[in-house]
């Protein structure tokens, strides 16, 4: 090889070189000027043109309140070819290492007229053809006041997604596409009233099944003044769910969110409802029955099965100032549902649930309740039995919230009642034993004369077994919950049982 040949090569390389470098700034300057544009800064920016590659350090972007930053963000796999020949942008991977989001959510105040122009200005814009094989966020931190005025706080998330697709060419609320999601978070912490907030530990999100570790909802106020921050009467609670998973879920959007999941499992669960009754009056808004809230959801809901394990469930009132709380407990309580789900196209809509508790710790209880979504008066059938309740259990609740002790033993209940949105009917076989009702004045001494009179029509059905009574025309009340409907057929079948 002769000089001038070595030579031409040499120059060859070199202006290749020069003008990659000359390239490679003018590429670096764009995109600097872009992201000025945007509203991003950072400390450093390095462009590989070659191999299509970004990397940003230190970056901070800033829109309304919100505030993200991150320590890396780096693009790599930008295809040219794509850009040069379909205007779309296609990136191999989007990555940002140590991100945080802070600052305040605000509401967008905006009238009818003013949100069609919105989506007609969208409709106008062209779509925006954006895809990336991988992103991967990692260590991502969450501090935010959210619109409601309220902190959510987050300590870890980390998350990947592949094959993600914008598609914004129709109005939908998840405006893109993927093909799988992996999610981890870790710390999850939310108020959503002034009295009540919602944390779990960690979440998993892997290959469509969900893992959550203690979910909580928990009071912020105490039990003695949390009923002055509140604008109507109703329950404080607390709820811990030690494991809740929940398998093969399915999200999709066509008219509506779309969400069907195979099965559903809370495990160890503690669900408290306190409720003070002597401040506020009682809120006159309806309570529809499950059946009616089912099929008004804004959203499509399909799950095959629901089982709760090993879990308890206390219910606490307090109605009468001076007296302790009444106590109703369900210990030891396991269930079953099957079909729980909204679609009124199919023809056999019938949710069906079998629950098997201890009452007041001692007592067995077995109930059977089913319901069909596509019955437009909400009709409904529960049944069960209860065993062996004594006279302390009957009094736990009716003794602090009515001033009226029971003393006897309720041997076997065997209930079974059809209703309605409106009434109900139904029987109620009862085994009791040496009945007797003591109405307390409000210093618990003994109403003698009232308890006498209501003993002397107690029936006594020690030595001819069951007592069976038919229950009619029970109304319901329709600003409370269903609950309070099925204890008032109880209620209605002691009174024929007893009286």
């Amino acid at each position: 090889m002769n000089r001038k040949k070595t030579f031409r090569i040499f120059l060859l390389v070199v202006s290749i070189l020069a003008i990659y470098k000359i390239v490679d700034y003018y590429v670096t300057d764009k995109v600097d000027a872009y992201l000025k544009t945007q509203q991003i800064s950072y400390d450093a920016v390095s462009v590989n043109l070659l191999l299509g590659n970004i990397t940003l350090k230190n970056v901070a972007s800033k829109k309304d309140s919100l505030q993200f930053t991150t320590e890396k963000l780096e693009i790599e796999g930008i295809s040219y070819y794509q850009y040069l020949k379909n205007k779309a942008i296609s990136i191999g991977s989007l990555k940002t290492i140590n991100a945080k989001v802070t600052g305040k959510i605000t509401r967008n105040k905006t009238n009818k007229e003013t949100k069609k122009e919105e989506h007609s200005n969208i409709s106008k814009k062209a779509s925006l053809d954006l895809k990336i094989a991988n992103i991967e966020f990692k260590n991502v931190a969450i501090d935010i006041i959210k619109n409601d005025n309220f902190p959510l706080t987050v300590q870890n998330i980390s998350f990947k997604v592949n094959d993600f697709e914008l598609d914004d060419t129709q109005n939908k609320t998840i405006p893109f596409l993927y093909d799988q999601i992996e999610v981890s978070i870790m710390g999850f912490d939310t108020q959503y009233s002034k009295v009540q907030k919602v944390k779990f530990s960690k979440l998993n999100f892997d290959k469509n099944n969900l893992t959550l570790d203690s979910l909580e909802i928990v009071p912020l106020k105490p039990r003695e003044n949390y009923i002055y921050h509140v604008s109507e009467e109703k329950e404080l609670m607390t709820f811990l769910s030690k494991k809740v998973i929940i398998s093969d879920i399915k999200i999709e959007e066509k008219e509506k969110f779309n969400f069907t999941a195979n099965h559903i499992l809370f495990n160890e669960v503690f669900f408290n409802l306190y409720l003070d009754g002597t401040v506020l009056e009682h809120p006159n808004k309806r309570k529809d029955l499950y059946s009616k809230s089912l099929r008004d959801l804004p959203i499509n809901i399909d799950i095959k099965s629901v089982d709760i394990k090993n879990s308890k469930i206390v219910y606490e009132e307090y109605t009468i100032k001076g007296n302790k709380p009444g106590i109703l407990k369900f210990d030891d309580l396991n269930a079953q549902i099957s079909n729980i789900n909204n679609n009124s196209n199919r023809e056999n809509n019938v949710t069906a649930a079998k629950i098997q508790s201890k009452f007041m710790q001692y007592s067995p209880l077995d109930i059977e309740w089913t319901f069909d979504i596509n019955n437009k008066n909400d009709n409904f059938r529960i049944t069960g039995s209860l065993f062996d309740v004594n006279s302390k259990s009957m009094s736990s609740f009716l003794l602090p919230t009515m001033n009226v002790k029971m003393d006897g033993y309720i041997g076997k209940m065997y209930f079974d009642f059809e209703g309605n949105d409106f009434t109900s009917n139904g029987k109620l076989n009862l085994d009791f034993k040496k009945f007797n009702i003591k109405v307390l004045d409000k210093d618990k001494s003994k109403k003698k004369l009232i308890s006498w009179l209501a003993n002397l029509f107690i029936k006594d059905a020690s030595k001819n077994g069951i007592v069976k009574v038919e229950i009619e025309d029970v109304e319901r009340d329709t600003t409370k919950s269903f609950w309070n409907f099925f204890w008032k057929n109880i209620e209605k079948g002691l009174q024929n049982s007893l009286i």
